[in-house]
């Protein structure tokens, strides 16, 4: 299993008002990417009944990184008490074929619980690395993981990830860390299929 910390955050600006101030801070644009994820749950699961949280530790996700690579993916993590995630990790498994990955995961007796897409564009200065996500054509978050890829930093744990995005003048909500997407748009599903059990 791979570990890695990351914190992820929540813009309360538009796109282009974020990008300014990321140009401002002396960022610019490195990758840009689309994911798009199928969450999966085996068809016996009760939505209804389960805490947000733990019906997706239950999830398998079929991952399309367009271009990249396609995968089966099972995300681990840990929460505290208040939500906060204390570790997380995960498992990949490669596929050829999405389409085809969706169909045996339905075969062992999994539904397709929801899905995100997501346009990443990763920016970078000197000493910050940062993906702004793009997810649903609702909602925009930043994500910053321990590892850095661009500029071949390595951050020591969550406090410096913190202490790093905090040194900038960029529109995020400063109370939530740990930020989970796909627990916003679960609520979403929830919410609109009225009692959950049919997502």
């Amino acid at each position: 299993m791979i570990v890695d910390n990351e914190i992820t955050v929540l813009v309360t600006s538009n796109y282009e008002k974020l990008h300014n101030k990321l140009l401002e801070n002396n960022f610019s644009i490195k990758e840009e990417y689309e994911l798009n994820d199928t969450y999966m749950i085996n068809k016996k699961t009760d939505v209804s009944n389960c805490n947000i949280l733990d019906v997706l530790k239950q999830c398998i996700l079929v991952r399309d990184i367009v271009g990249i690579k396609k995968e089966l993916l099972y995300k681990y993590k840990k929460y505290d008490n208040e939500g906060d995630i204390l570790e997380q990790g995960k498992v990949e498994c490669p596929v050829y074929d999405i389409d085809k990955a969706v169909k045996f995961m339905e075969a062992v007796n999994y539904k397709i619980l929801f899905k995100i897409y997501d346009k990443c564009i990763v920016y970078a200065n000197d000493r910050t690395e940062l993906v702004v996500q793009l997810v649903n054509n609702k909602y925009i978050f930043i994500e910053m993981e321990q590892t850095c890829e661009h500029i071949k930093r390595k951050y020591s744990g969550i406090e410096e990830l913190k202490e790093d995005i905090n040194s900038y003048d960029i529109p995020f909500d400063r109370n939530n860390y740990f930020v989970k997407k796909a627990e916003l748009v679960l609520k979403e599903v929830i919410k609109n299929n009225g009692d959950g059990k049919t997502c």
